[in-house]
């Protein structure tokens, strides 16, 4: 499948997101200011910013308040948004252009290449916030961080990422990942 390591990520975050306990969803992040919450609606809205992308509409301007695409359910919103997103991702979607973030554009299927990166961080994210095993699936950490380490300049990384941390030469491919994009993994 061309976009396994999309759909492996996706696995990922949502055996992460089905294992939080009811009274963790309040609990602080490692992205700063938010919840465990704000960082399950970050990414079911963005989910639903590849599907307004897919079907050709604009994306629609993410929520004040990140954890408002979660609801209630945050497990709930998260099986309907990714259900509705996979549902549209066929061939002529995929061959769409679509804005980056860090400017520029490329067709969706080949951004969606390169989007387990985010997923892999914010499941981090949501893992270290909700007490659970914050390994990454196996791989995706690797190639990850070889899609993105030095492919941006310091200007794009502003409003991406934080400043990266430092770790030691033998350090993970998880650990370089959650480095570059300004995590401590040790924490």
């Amino acid at each position: 499948m061309v976009l396994d390591g999309f759909v492996r990520a996706l696995d990922g975050f949502e055996a992460i997101i089905a294992g939080v306990p009811p009274d963790r969803w309040d609990a602080p992040s490692p992205c700063e200011g938010w919840s465990a919450v704000d960082v399950a609606g970050h990414v079911i809205g963005r989910l639903r910013a590849v599907e307004a992308f897919a079907t050709g509409s604009q994306e629609a301007p993410e929520a004040a308040a990140p954890g408002s695409a979660a609801g209630d359910d945050p497990l709930a919103a998260w099986r309907s948004a990714r259900e509705d997103m996979m549902a549209v991702l066929e061939p002529r979607a995929l061959a769409r252009r679509v804005p980056l973030p860090w400017g520029g554009q490329m067709p969706l299927g080949a951004f969606l290449e390169r989007y387990p990166l985010e997923i892999l961080v914010h499941t981090w994210d949501l893992a270290r916030a909700t007490g659970q095993d914050a390994t990454m699936p196996k791989g995706l950490p690797a190639v990850a961080y070889d899609m993105i380490h030095g492919r941006f300049s310091d200007e794009q990384r502003q409003g991406v990422f934080k400043p990266a941390v430092a770790v030691g030469p033998d350090a993970s491919p998880q650990d370089r990942l959650l480095a570059y994009t300004g995590r401590d993994p040790a924490s």
